[in-house]
């Protein structure tokens, strides 16, 4: 595969390319993709909403020989806002459709009321995971922005597991893989073997996988079950949101598989040993980068980690849930870890 030019521009197959699309995290970049076509240009996944983002994304689309008017069509794979962000721009400034699964039609606000009833969502849930009132501000000390980073674009067309995907000549399939999100997709060009996981499956980092407002009842059970889907496509060369382009989907997917084993045992040793809500897991076991040091999106998105392991635990009957307010988990009498 070709590398990336100065503009963050990479030709990955012929009739490929790789935009790196700026994002504000400390994975750097997302990625947009370009698929070309006797009709134009298909865009998979875009990028945050930002002048920055924009520029890339227009440049990457000028490198690769098209225009806005050349862009057909958008595929996204899930509807975070490092995938979907660009949806109203690209919409307003070309005549591209854009499709998504319709599963992920709640992460849209498109009102100012809508924005306000999801902020509400998330402050009720963080009381019923267990964030001390004196620490709630501090998890949303970036509600402004948060408000703003819900994209307001709707769908053109609905995307369902199975579908080809449109003006690709046949080549593009999109497959439901819900964990992520509940309306998560990756989708495989038969033509180049090549699948493009979104946040499915990356090669470094595992997937957040979160229980909180929009997502699914069950996520991590929802997704384990979505990391089976890709046996059909081990042999391909995975295309992901983010870090960079890998081989052995198999191997990956057995690695994310132990981890989220182990994980689920580490989770459930800290409620044995006393941490009875999902705030006071999440600053017991390990992340990355300590608690108490994350940014409010990333101890949001923690807290919502920690939500996904207990409520597969508790399907798995290893550990029983307290309704009130905050819930509270307690070790199935017992039951010990595996």
């Amino acid at each position: 595969m070709s590398g990336s030019d100065d503009s963050g521009l990479s030709l990955i197959a012929p009739g490929l390319w790789q935009i790196a699309m700026p994002f504000p995290s400390p994975l750097r970049h997302s990625f947009a993709y370009l698929l070309q076509s006797d009709r134009g240009y298909v865009a998979v996944d875009l990028g945050w909403d930002s002048d920055e983002g924009w520029k890339a994304f227009t440049d990457g689309l000028a490198g690769a020989g098209g225009t806005l008017d050349d862009l057909t069509g958008v595929v996204v794979t899930h509807g975070h806002p490092d995938h979907y962000g660009l949806a109203a721009r690209v919409h307003r400034h070309s005549g591209a459709w854009i499709a998504l699964h319709p599963a992920e039609y709640p992460q849209i606000a498109r009102t100012t009321a809508d924005r306000r009833r999801r902020l509400a969502e998330i402050t009720s849930w963080l009381d019923r995971v267990g964030v001390p009132p004196h620490r709630s501000a501090d998890l949303l000390a970036d509600r402004d922005q948060l408000m703003l980073d819900m994209s307001s674009q709707w769908p053109d067309r609905e995307l369902v597991d199975g579908a080809t995907v449109p003006d690709t000549d046949g080549q593009l399939l999109a497959v439901h893989t819900p964990g992520h999100t509940p309306g998560h997709m990756v989708f495989h060009d038969r033509g180049r073997n090549i699948l493009f996981t979104g946040d499915h499956l990356l090669p470094r980092v595992s997937a957040n996988i979160s229980q909180r407002p929009t997502s699914g009842e069950d996520p991590l059970g929802d997704y384990c079950a979505s990391l089976t889907r890709l046996g059909p496509f081990g042999d391909a060369v995975a295309a992901p949101g983010h870090e960079w382009t890998f081989t052995g989907v198999d191997r990956r997917v057995r690695e994310v598989e132990v981890h989220h084993l182990a994980r689920l045992d580490e989770i459930w040793t800290a409620v044995a040993d006393g941490h009875r809500t999902a705030w006071d897991v999440a600053n017991a076991v390990k992340w990355a980068r300590p608690f108490d040091s994350l940014n409010p999106r990333g101890a949001r998105a923690a807290l919502g980690e920690t939500m996904s392991h207990l409520v597969r635990l508790e399907r798995e009957a290893r550990v029983e849930r307290q309704d009130g307010s905050p819930l509270s988990w307690l070790p199935i009498t017992g039951r010990t870890s595996p």
